[in-house]
């Protein structure tokens, strides 16, 4: 079969390139359709260039009929028997094209993500000064406030159209078991490591002191998400002798037991996880947590670190079992990480198992079967 997989945003994505890789082992040719980036050596037979803008993700008429043009050819040179959607947008443009078989791959929920948004965006509203005797700034705020339900409101009901007519994967159960209210066809495919990746790692050493580690993306901008809050976090390693925080994907200065190493490869990101003990997920409880699986969870198990995460992050104990440690605050945190630091014999016992437990059961090949269940019921 021909696989195109469609994304509105740009390569290295771990879970497009894991879903393109499955397919290459049974046989399939495989291309992807969005913005490309040039110099990314890929899975894929062809890249073709699809340029999306805020204006096509807002669906605004002109620049979506722009890009729909693009896809069109994308789709026609191509000539796909599966198409595989990674967002919602790509989603609905390809129901709008015409009827192809699709897969619509719910990378974070949707309609629930956009209540975050939201709600972002309220809480940004009201901690800066927008007072009505600025009118100017009141307008803009107005306007943003009717796009932002405008663009909620789109986007929800496309989820709900593209979910009970078409097949839906998604990344933790709670996702699915919602989108099976409204669908019949819909996979669960965790964001686990593949064994490409996870051969390649060895087993964790003893370290004789305690260091964590924080991975994950630096969010620029003013309005900041709601559930990925975890202010004071990395001051509380500054202040409290609970061992080293060695922070990856964020570029800035480094401060006392702060320690920031930047953007990495997937490898260099490994390599530097099994250099500490510990992977922290240190968002503060949230709604929204009961559906999202962080991936950065599993890549630390792979890597031999114990996982500790805000104890509402379910999807997470759902998978690692009794290879994780819940925390309900900081103060909670803190006190654990203390505890640790006079147990290390422990600590190193505990980040064994996780990491055998991880390289045995939580893989991707385990739930790759599930995209094939997906394309033949489409």
């Amino acid at each position: 079969m021909r696989i195109l997989h469609l994304s509105d945003s740009t390569l290295p994505d771990s879970r497009i390139e894991k879903s393109a890789f499955s397919s290459k082992k049974k046989g399939d040719s495989v291309y992807f359709g969005g913005p490309v980036n040039k110099e990314y050596r890929s899975v894929f037979e062809e890249m073709y260039e699809i340029t999306w803008t805020s204006g096509s993700r807002n669906k605004y008429q002109f620049q979506w009929n722009s890009v729909k043009k693009q896809m069109k050819k994308v789709i026609q040179s191509a000539k796909p028997d599966i198409i595989h959607a990674h967002d919602i947008f790509t989603a609905k443009m390809v129901t709008e094209i015409d009827n192809y078989p699709l897969v619509y791959d719910d990378h974070e929920f949707w309609s629930m993500l956009l209540k975050t948004k939201q709600e972002s965006y309220r809480i940004y509203l009201r901690n800066n000064d927008n007072k009505k005797s600025d009118f100017r700034k009141f307008g803009k705020n107005v306007l943003l406030k009717l796009l932002n339900t405008r663009f909620a409101r789109i986007w929800t009901q496309s989820e709900r159209e593209i979910v009970m007519n078409h097949p839906v994967i998604s990344v933790s159960k709670p996702i699915v078991e919602e989108h099976s209210k409204y669908g019949k066809h819909i996979f669960l495919v965790p964001n686990f490591p593949n064994r490409t990746e996870s051969d390649n790692i060895p087993e964790p050493v003893y370290h004789d002191s305690l260091s964590s580690v924080y991975a994950g993306v630096q969010m620029k901008g003013p309005i900041k998400n709601v559930h990925l809050n975890f202010e004071g976090f990395f001051e509380m390693f500054q202040h409290n002798n609970i061992g080293n925080m060695v922070v990856l994907g964020w570029k800035d200065v480094s401060a006392p037991f702060v320690t920031y190493q930047g953007y990495l490869d997937r490898n260099q990101m490994y390599q530097q996880m099994h250099n500490n003990s510990i992977g922290v997920i240190p968002f503060k409880k949230h709604w929204f947590h009961r559906y999202i699986s962080p991936n950065k969870a599993y890549e630390y198990a792979h890597a031999g670190l114990l996982v500790m995460y805000t104890s509402d992050l379910t999807p997470i104990s759902d998978h690692l079992q009794r290879h994780c440690i819940p925390f309900e605050d900081y103060e909670d945190l803190k006190n654990q990480l203390l505890h640790l630091t006079n147990d290390l014999e422990s600590l190193y016992s505990k980040r064994i198992n996780s990491y055998r437990f991880a390289h045995t059961n939580l893989l991707w090949e385990n739930f790759e079967n599930n995209i094939y269940e997906s394309y033949k019921a489409c």
